[in-house]
């Protein structure tokens, strides 16, 4: 799968969880490349919010 935003967002979760989240910020995670089809995802997380957003660009796979 190029991208899987439902693992970039328990990433962020995850992060959360072990208290690596110290303020409100994004992280951009690139997958896809070694199938030549680059996405690029971008998760924001906060210390204060549970939730998980997760926004970017994938290349649909036919």
């Amino acid at each position: 799968d190029p991208a899987t935003g439902a693992a970039a967002a328990a990433f962020g979760g995850y992060l959360r969880a072990l208290g690596l989240v110290t303020r409100p910020g994004a992280i951009a995670i690139r997958q896809g490349e070694d199938m030549g089809r680059t996405s690029e995802l971008l998760i924001e997380v906060s210390p204060r919010d549970p939730r998980t957003r997760v926004t970017g660009r994938a290349v649909p796979v036919s």
